[in-house]
Parts: structure tokens; C-alpha cells; sequence
């Protein structure tokens, strides 16, 4: 017997109904699982916000309080270390006695000396303890283009006042004005300065040794100088036209460290004439920026220079016949 057609029309509706209302419900179950995801999340969220601030104060809390132990411990005993170090109660900071804290302060202050030592022997000073050990012996070796020249000692006591014991600088080294100075605040400046200032004497006395052996005879006379050689004076002939003059010359340097001179003067006999005057001026500028030995390097590659009329009498005397 077939189904009335009203009641299989019902029939249809009501499973579309109930399918219809099975996939809502999923879709609200989906909602609400996503909508409790949603909500954890921001809830972790904040939690880690909040545990981050809480951090970031503890943090600071943390470096101030550094700081502030920092600042007590630069210039204090073991014992008052060992004090502070109480003060603290830090779980990390093992107990020590007062003999640790003393080893690890002097351990450091070795290793911090060790450093100095090192950048002194890379800079041509050398450094050694002597007895008490308060007191250090600093060697400076000089040098000129990589060739040794001479050294110079002086022991310090280091401990303050620090005080020059004894040293082998020369006088005119201006050492008691650089003393006063660096010494007492910046021993590695009092150093380097001295070092400079030795340098360029050693430099300059080098310059005037190689131009005696190596152009002796483009010079009339011997070079003229004081013990600091900062001061020279010395002559040198030079063809102008026909004529050979003497260009006499005179250096000074005023910088305890300069190498190169701060003044040059020359003069001649013959600076009337343009022709010299311009010379002269060439000549000048190669003795205010090269090494005076250089400088007669130069000019005899340009064929100014010629042989002095005293090195030329010499030879004659020598080749004379009554001279044998």
C-alpha cells in the first residue's frame, strides 16, 4: 500500500530540518572550540606581557644594584670586599676567606700589569720588577727606520707618589717637565712622551751622522751643532750661472719630538739674482719636509750641488808631488 503523498513530503522536510540543524550545531561547536582557542592564547599572551615587565624590572633592579657594588669594590681591601660580599647574601658568591679574595684581587691586578707590559715592549719600551717590587725599570730603545740606536734606562717607583730613583737621560731631555706632568696621573703618557722626545733626538743625530759620512764632500766645513742637535748650522755650495756659492744654513727644532725641522733659514751671497733666490726656495721646502741626509740625496739627483772648494784643495794636496 503506497504512502499518501502529504506525509512523504513531511517526511522529506523534516530530514533536510534535522541535517540542517546537525551541521549548525557543528558549526557553533567549531565556533566556540576556536573562540576557547582564541581566549587561551590572549590569556598567555598577557601572562607573558606581565612576566616580561616583571623581568625587565628585575633587570634594572639588578644593574643598579651592580653599579652600586661596582662602585664600593673599585678601591676596597679583601676584608671590605669579604663585607660587601656579606651584605649581599648572593646564593651564587661561594663563602671566601680573606687570603681568596687577596689571591683573586692580586691575580688581577697582575694579569691588568701583564697587559701594560705587553703594549710597552710592542712600543720599544721594556719593563722589569726589580727589588722592592714597587719599583720597575723601564728600558726605551730608540731606532730610526728599523735600525737600532741606542737605549735609555730609569727605574720608577710606581707606588704614589710615584718618583724617578735613578735614569741615563740625557739632559736636555726634558724629563723633569714631563714628570711633573704625567707622571703622578698617567704613567703610560709620561712614557710614551719621553719616548717620542728620545726618538726624534736619536732621529736627528742619525740624519747628521749619515750626511758627515755619506756627503761630506758636498759640504764646506764640518756641521755645527749643540748636544741636542736642535740647532744646526753648516754650509754647502751650489753653481749659479758660472759661479759656485756657498748657501749657508741653519735648522732649528723647536718640538722636543720633531724630527724635522721647524724653522729653516738660508742665506747666500748671491740671493740678489732671481735665479737663486728661486733656487733657494726649492731648497728650502726639500729641508722642511725630507731627512736632512735625504735632502742631499735630492739635490744631487737635480745636479745642484757641487764638490767643495775645500774637499777639491784636499785632494789637490794630496796629489801634489810634495805631499810624497
Amino acid at each position: 500500500m503506497e504512502c499518501c503523498p502529504y506525509f512523504k513530503d513531511l517526511s522529506k522536510r523534516s530530514l533536510i530540518a534535522s541535517v540542517q540543524s546537525a551541521g549548525v550545531l557543528e558549526h557553533l561547536k567549531t565556533l566556540e572550540k576556536c573562540a576557547k582557542k582564541l581566549a587561551s592564547e590572549q590569556l598567555e599572551a598577557q601572562h607573558k606581557a606581565q612576566v616580561l615587565e616583571q623581568e625587565k624590572t628585575l633587570l634594572e633592579r639588578l644593574r643598579s644594584k651592580r653599579d652600586a657594588l661596582r662602585t664600593r669594590v673599585t678601591a676596597q681591601s679583601a676584608g671590605s670586599l669579604l663585607d660587601i660580599l656579606a651584605e649581599t647574601r648572593t646564593v651564587s658568591v661561594p663563602l671566601l676567606d680573606k687570603v681568596d679574595v687577596s689571591a683573586m684581587l692580586l691575580k688581577g691586578r697582575v694579569k691588568t700589569l701583564q697587559h701594560i707590559l705587553d703594549a710597552y715592549n710592542l712600543a720599544g719600551v721594556s719593563v722589569k720588577v726589580r727589588e722592592p717590587s714597587s719599583t720597575f725599570s723601564f728600558c726605551i730603545s730608540t731606532a730610526y727606520e728599523g735600525i737600532y740606536l741606542d737605549s735609555y734606562y730609569l727605574d720608577i717607583h710606581t707606588k704614589h707618589p710615584r718618583k724617578i730613583i735613578q735614569h741615563n737621560i740625557p739632559a736636555f731631555i726634558p724629563l723633569e717637565q714631563t714628570a711633573r706632568k704625567y707622571l703622578q696621573n698617567d704613567l703610560k703618557q709620561f712614557m710614551d712622551v719621553l719616548r717620542d722626545a728620545l726618538n726624534a733626538y736619536a732621529s736627528r743625530r742619525y740624519q747628521v751622522e749619515q750626511l758627515q759620512v755619506h756627503h761630506h764632500t758636498s759640504l764646506t766645513g764640518q756641521v755645527q751643532r749643540n748636544a741636542a742637535y736642535n740647532l744646526l748650522k753648516f754650509q754647502y755650495p751650489i753653481q749659479c750661472g758660472d759661479m759656485h756659492h756657498d748657501v749657508q744654513v741653519k735648522l732649528v727644532y723647536e718640538d722636543p719630538a720633531c724630527y724635522l725641522p721647524t724653522e729653516v733659514t738660508l742665506t747666500c751671497t748671491a740671493e740678489d739674482s732671481e735665479s737663486m733666490r728661486t733656487k733657494l726656495e726649492s731648497h728650502q721646502q726639500l729641508f722642511q719636509n725630507m731627512e736632512l741626509h735625504r735632502v742631499f740625496n735630492s739635490l744631487k739627483m737635480q745636479q745642484e750641488t757641487v764638490v767643495s772648494s775645500s774637499c777639491l784643495s784636499a785632494v789637490h794636496r794630496s796629489a801634489s808631488p810634495s805631499s810624497h
